[in-house]
């Protein structure tokens, strides 16, 4: 039975609910004009007041006691850029949740949609080499049975080969024998069907293999919540023919690895401070992702907030690769690091044999800078080979042009005016 209700002025309102619509600054305050109930077109109801110039509204009591400190200015400064928050049709969300969907098919494919690292499948390329050879020998019977024809007109019928018409007029009046015109057509349909599954399997091929680490994830959920008979889960025990829908991001090793080191300190500082939730998965994982499970064994990580985390960690290692070669190939070549010497190479009164001395480290600490030299390069070309897709000979480029900036360095430490 629904609630009784009562009359407030030009609206009916529950009892439950307030007797006049509440005013938007959040306070005590209430409007003192009846409301009007407007249906927009979206379907949902807005309630605003009716404008009467007869009753006055006190604004200055309506603000909440953080604004009436603020200083009148700076209330008019800060509130042309205060933003409006967005009402609950715009906000709300809707997300399938695993724990509300029913067990089994519907079950696994909602988990495989949650995260695309969880969305792998078969791509069967068994069965596309068998109807691809298939096709193939079928097309290569009716290539020689056309070359046979071919042949037996050229004997007899040249003209035949010559004429397109001539061939589909003699052609109508052979109607029970296996002729070219027919050949062909059956050609034609046998390459359509194999050019389609061959561009298929192509488009197939190019797509990216399932790490180790989410194809572990996806069989372990399916042996904790056997969502399926031990029959129907075969296909996802075939690692070797499993294809990711992800496309993946450039260095998506990095990634799975640095998401590794998220989860495992994730788990350790959960040990360490005996928390509900891994304290680090709020900050890794958005409120959407959030909604989709309740599992505590489920940790869905959000893939833009780990591309932030690697970014900075990309750019710390350039930061390292072209900033510490440079410091140490400074201390060891740099004159100062070796005492004042004037331009002859000879110290400021030092005998002969502490200018040959000097020279000798100098060329030492030359042949160390170059050893600084090739170090770095092997570590820039192992991060070029690690973190990016870089093709050969891009990888060599890279790798030369690295090398020639600090060759350039050590002949600036070393030249004349040092």
């Amino acid at each position: 039975m629904a609630p009784p209700r009562t009359m407030t002025g030009d609206t009916f309102a529950d009892e439950k609910t307030p007797q006049s619509p509440v005013s938007p600054t959040g306070t005590d305050v209430t409007l003192a004009e009846d409301g009007i109930v407007e249906i927009a077109n979206d379907g949902h109801s807005t309630i605003r007041p009716s404008v009467r110039t007869s009753s006055l509204i006190d604004l200055e009591s309506a603000q909440p006691e953080s604004e009436k400190r603020r200083p009148k200015f700076l209330r008019r400064i800060t509130g042309s850029f205060r933003s409006e928050p967005e009402p609950e049709f715009v906000t709300e969300n809707k997300t399938r949740k695993l724990e509300e969907t029913p067990n089994g098919f519907p079950r696994l494919a909602a988990f495989q949609s949650s995260e695309p690292n969880f969305s792998l499948y078969r791509s069967f390329s068994y069965l596309h080499s068998r109807v691809l050879l298939d096709l193939q020998d079928e097309i290569t019977t009716l290539e020689k049975e056309l070359d046979e024809i071919d042949w037996d007109d050229f004997g007899d019928e040249p003209d035949r080969l010559r004429s397109r018409e001539i061939d589909i007029d003699a052609a109508g009046g052979e109607e029970n024998t296996r002729n070219r015109r027919v050949v062909l057509r059956e050609i034609k349909d046998r390459l359509m069907d194999y050019d389609k599954v061959l561009i298929k399997a192509r488009t197939l091929e190019s797509f990216q293999k399932p790490s180790d680490r989410n194809y572990r994830s996806v069989r372990r959920y399916c042996h904790n919540t056997k969502p399926l008979m031990d029959a129907e889960m075969d296909s996802i025990r075939s690692k070797e023919d499993i294809v990711s829908l992800h496309s993946g991001r450039e260095w998506l090793t990095f990634d799975a690895g640095v998401e590794a080191m998220i989860g495992q300190m994730d788990h350790l500082l959960q040990k360490v401070f005996k928390t509900k939730t891994p304290p680090l998965l709020k900050y890794f994982r958005t409120p959407e992702a959030q909604a989709k499970t309740s599992d505590e064994f489920i940790a869905l990580y959000s893939s833009s907030r780990i591309d932030k985390v690697v970014n900075i960690l990309i750019t710390l290692v350039i930061f390292c690769l072209l900033v510490i070669p440079i410091i140490l190939m400074y201390e060891l070549t740099s004159t100062v690091s070796h005492g004042d010497f004037d331009s002859t190479g000879t110290g400021t009164g030092s005998s002969s044999g502490l200018s040959i001395a000097a020279i000798d480290t100098s060329n030492r600490d030359t042949f160390k800078a170059v050893g600084v030299l090739m170090v770095f390069t092997l570590l820039f070309s192992a991060a070029m080979s690690l973190l990016t897709k870089a093709a050969r000979h891009e990888l060599f480029a890279a790798s030369a042009a690295y090398c020639a900036i600090l060759v350039v360095f050590i002949g600036n430490f070393t030249g004349p005016g040092n």
